[in-house]
């Protein structure tokens, strides 16, 4: 928690998506009405790299990357490198 990193595509793992904060690491954190679970972490989006990347979990009208800049978002743990 509190750690920067990079997370990488859903589906091509070698593409930087974006830059950002790990705020959550708890299972039980509720993320857009979901509870984070096992396999997620909660990220704080701080620099958008690739803006049509997909949202493992979209949020309303929240789908890609580009519409996460500066939100709180899941993303998977083995596409997140620090």
């Amino acid at each position: 928690v509190g750690k920067d990193v990079i997370l990488f595509t859903i589906l091509r793992s070698e593409l930087p998506a974006a830059r950002g904060t790990v705020i959550s690491i708890n299972p039980n954190t509720m993320v857009g009405g979901q509870p984070l679970g096992n396999e997620y972490c909660e990220v704080v989006v701080n620099v958008v790299m690739k803006r049509d990347a997909m949202l493992p979990r979209s949020y309303g009208d929240m789908k890609t990357m580009a519409s996460a800049l500066k939100m709180s978002i899941a993303w998977p743990y083995n596409k997140v490198i620090n």
